[in-house]
């Protein structure tokens, strides 16, 4: 493990005998390289102090941050740590988890961005912020480096002096920051210390956008929207009757397709996969058989939004909407989530997450040619 370089000491020194280079410039050669990059990676050693148990923690993330004009933020980011990945793509962010083969997607909530580790603790954020101070020049495992000095606290909070400084350390010989440390003190004594060493840095050009890359078989589910605490329905259940409007307004029975099979596809806007499948139904390499009804049906996303969306995507079948309640009884808990009801309206197949296989089965198409 690295060791806490605030916790011993930083020498302070001067560089050599040749002209310096004055730490304005040095700021502003830094933020033009990391700043104004159109793709920048980098990796991050994060030594995390737990002040009440008086242990470190070591964490490791690598990072992406591609430039992205419409996104609030001026770019999109992707981050990963162990068995967690966190994409903010176009104002969407999108927390996976694979051991659970989950992600939970969340739309236009800046707050919680405030606080997240891949975006607060790096270079692109920190060089961002004003002012950046100028404190001393300094040596650590043998580089000469700037201290650059952002107080992002100074207050009083119940009585207590809350004082929050960043030292971003630059490497002059190149403009990269090498590390943060990252101080919290409460009424003059350190509180917390966070240290971050930056490495592997890489500029590349951007060749195509940021897209999340979600594992198939993943389900998404929608932050902040109540999940139903019912079991998925077995193969063989009765599939419990429904009446939603579509788009244009009109009523939709389950009842009313009686006779023939419905594919129910519970869906919501920004979940990849379900976006792949309402793509592979659209290929004209696809066809339902003739006794199958599709409908798509989003128990998340409001109206307006999903005009907006339909409207953009074209999905091929009829969309029903303010389906929470049906989601529910149906015991959907994330997207994509296919129920296959036969002529009698019990329960045939059951997917929660894409399937290849299921994509296959529903193809009329690939049945006829293997006949």
């Amino acid at each position: 493990m690295k060791k806490i370089i605030f916790a011993l000491g930083i020498a302070a020194s001067s560089f050599s005998c040749e002209a310096p280079i004055s730490p304005e410039v040095i700021l502003k050669n830094s933020k033009e390289k990391i700043l104004e990059a159109g793709q920048i990676g980098f990796h991050q050693t994060m030594l995390w102090e737990d002040p009440n148990l008086g242990e470190i923690d070591t964490f490791r993330y690598e990072s992406l941050f591609q430039k992205n004009p419409n996104a609030d933020l001026g770019y999109d980011f992707f981050g990963k740590r162990g068995e967690g990945e966190f994409w903010f793509v176009s104002n969407v962010s999108y927390l996976v988890d694979h051991d659970r083969k989950e992600v939970m997607v969340w739309e236009n909530k800046p707050d919680r961005l405030r606080g997240n580790s891949y975006r607060s603790f790096s270079p692109i954020h920190l060089l961002a912020q004003e002012p950046l101070i100028y404190k001393q020049d300094t040596v650590v495992d043998g580089k000469s480096l700037m201290d650059f000095v952002w107080v992002e606290m100074d207050t009083i909070i119940s009585e207590k002096k809350v004082y929050l400084e960043n030292h971003l350390f630059i490497n002059p010989a190149n403009f990269l920051p090498e590390f943060l440390s990252r101080r919290l003190y409460h009424d003059g004594k350190r509180n917390q210390l966070i240290e971050v060493f930056y490495s592997n840095y890489s500029f590349d050009p951007v060749s195509e956008p940021l897209e999340p890359k979600i594992p198939q078989g993943y389900v998404s589910k929608a932050d902040g929207v109540e999940i139903s605490e019912s079991k998925l329905l077995a193969i063989g259940e009765k599939a419990p009757d429904f009446r939603l409007r579509d788009l244009k307004g009109k009523w939709v029975n389950l009842s009313d397709f009686r006779g023939k099979k419905v594919l129910l596809d519970f869906s919501m806007i920004h979940c990849g996969w379900c976006k792949i499948a309402i793509d592979e139904f659209k290929k004209s390499s696809f066809s339902f058989a003739e006794n199958v009804v599709p409908l798509y049906i989003n128990p998340v996303d409001e109206l307006g939004k999903m005009e907006k969306y339909e409207s953009r995507i074209g999905i091929p079948f009829p969309v029903l909407i303010d389906a929470k309640e049906v989601g529910q009884a149906y015991g959907v808990k994330g997207y994509p989530t296919f129920y296959l009801i036969d002529e009698k309206g019990n329960i045939e197949v059951v997917n929660e997450g894409y399937s290849d296989e299921l994509i296959q089965m529903l193809n009329s198409k690939i049945k006829t040619e293997s006949n």
